[in-house]
């Protein structure tokens, strides 16, 4: 709030002198743009303030302050572009303040642009000598270098006036991992969240440590602490929901994972269901998916949920939600046909499924519903046209390791095992630091125990390199 309290100040310079000396059209506009933000701010109504400043940068442009905040604003709301045209304009009207220097600093380094990072805290240095942040950002320049003593000293430089700084603690958390010091690192940010529990970039760290040495109760215990300071963030439920279920936490991954499904969202709704096909395996999540399929207001979303109930092998359900769809196949149909053709051939009537499935994949030939379903079905019955199926389903999920490993089945099915190895290890490297496909790799290994620990350091490499990713999240 403190940030919008002096922004108003700066905008109440430009908008007061209307008040009092009368206004044209577009001072009117303006202020009236200005009232609205300061309701917006008042109310912490992040797209509403957003909407406001819009309506003023567009009658006055010139205010780099203005430009300032709007750019945080959009930050905040995820719309980076946006965040850095509207730094930018702020940087064209004023080179010279600090504050927003810094602010571009930190914008930078949180979205892992070193070089900008740099090039604001080089400027940063020049009107502010001694600002924190030109350390910090030559600190995290260090880290991507492993000039991990220089990165130490960067971030002990800013603890020397800032014992507390989490941004600090946080860079030289990483450049103690790089030197091989774990123990320093959890030892230096579990004394850090003791100081400060709520010190959000140090539970993330920790959180992610923690997840690399495979401690899964940790895990869960720092991901719950982070929701309960982010409760409404998706990314954080998620990743607790993941953690309960990965430590054994059964009840906590259920109840948190119910309530990000509450929102009716269907990517977060999706993103739930797909840890359940993975973590949770009790016949109560086949209970909870139907009760909540029956009581969901969309279409969209009753038909994910039957999607999961033909996965976890309860075609009836499925069925059951994903009432009547005739042919042929329309645009309104089409999902609801593929959740039919694919339950039907879970339950065995494989001729009236693939029909179902053929007419939706001739319809929409990237229906990912349908090429799961057919190409399980060609399992069975034609190996090398489950191939096809399932090289279509990678097309249409890149992303999924789902899918990657339906193709690795469909070329061993087809008595290609050399087609089905290069297709785990190409998902290995597509896919870096997924349990699923590290696990079917290793199992197609059992018995070569150089390149079962071939694999092993490969994939510790990949979890570490996820602490790189986001230098400030």
């Amino acid at each position: 709030m403190a940030s919008w309290i002096r922004t108003a100040l700066w905008i109440c310079a430009v908008i007061v002198p209307c008040a009092l000396g009368g206004c044209n059209s577009s001072q009117s506009r303006a202020a009236a743009a200005y009232s609205e933000y300061q309701t917006a701010a008042a109310a912490n109504d992040l797209p509403s303030a957003r909407r406001a400043l819009l309506k003023l940068v567009a009658v006055q442009d010139d205010n780099s302050q203005t430009w300032l905040e709007l750019g945080r604003i959009q930050a905040a709301l995820g719309s980076y572009g946006d965040a850095y045209y509207a730094f930018g304009r702020a940087r064209e009207l004023d080179r010279s303040n600090p504050e927003l220097l810094r602010t571009l600093t930190q914008f930078a380094l949180s979205a892992g642009n070193l070089p900008e990072a740099q090039k604001s805290a080089s400027d940063l240095e020049v009107v502010a000598p001694g600002d924190p942040w030109v350390a910090i950002s030559r600190g995290f320049s260090a880290l991507a270098e492993h000039r991990y003593d220089d990165a130490i000293s960067a971030s002990d430089q800013v603890l020397q006036s800032s014992p507390s700084d989490s941004v600090a603690k946080s860079l030289k958390a990483r450049a103690l991992l790089g030197e091989d010091r774990r123990d320093d690192a959890v030892a230096l940010l579990t004394s850090q969240i003791q100081a400060q529990p709520s010190d959000v970039l140090s539970l993330q760290l920790l959180a992610k440590i923690y997840e690399l040495s495979g401690r899964w109760a940790d895990v869960e215990r720092v991901s719950r602490a982070l929701l309960r300071l982010k409760p409404n963030d998706t990314a954080t439920g998620l990743a607790a929901t993941e953690a309960s279920f990965r430590a054994g936490d059964v009840n906590a991954g259920r109840a948190i994972s119910l309530r990000l499904l509450r929102r009716a969202d269907p990517q977060v709704t999706e993103s739930v269901l797909e840890l359940w096909r993975e973590l949770w395996t009790s016949d109560e999540r086949v209970a909870d998916a139907y009760r909540l399929g029956r009581t969901s207001g969309t279409q969209t979303l009753r038909l994910l949920y039957a999607a999961f109930l033909v996965d976890v092998g309860n075609p009836d359900g499925a069925l059951a939600l994903a009432g009547q769809a005739n042919l042929p196949i329309s645009a309104p149909n089409v999902d609801a046909n593929a959740v039919i053709g694919a339950a039907l051939t879970e339950k065995g009537f494989l001729a009236s499924g693939k029909q179902r499935l053929d007419a939706v994949l001739a319809y929409d030939g990237s229906n990912p519903t349908a090429l799961r379903a057919r190409a399980k079905l060609y399992l069975v019955t034609s190996p090398a046209a489950a191939i096809l199926d399932a090289q279509g389903l990678v097309s249409a999920l890149p992303d999924s390791a789902e899918a990657r490993l339906l193709l690795a089945r469909a070329y061993a099915a087809s008595g290609e095992p050399d087609r089905s190895q290069q297709t785990l290890w190409a998902a290995f490297h597509d896919i870096p630091a997924n349990y699923l496909i590290y696990n079917a790799l290793s199992g197609s290994l059992h018995g070569n125990s150089q390149r079962l620990q071939s694999l092993k350091d490969e994939f510790e490499v990949q979890r570490g390199l996820q602490l790189e990713r986001g230098l400030l999240t």
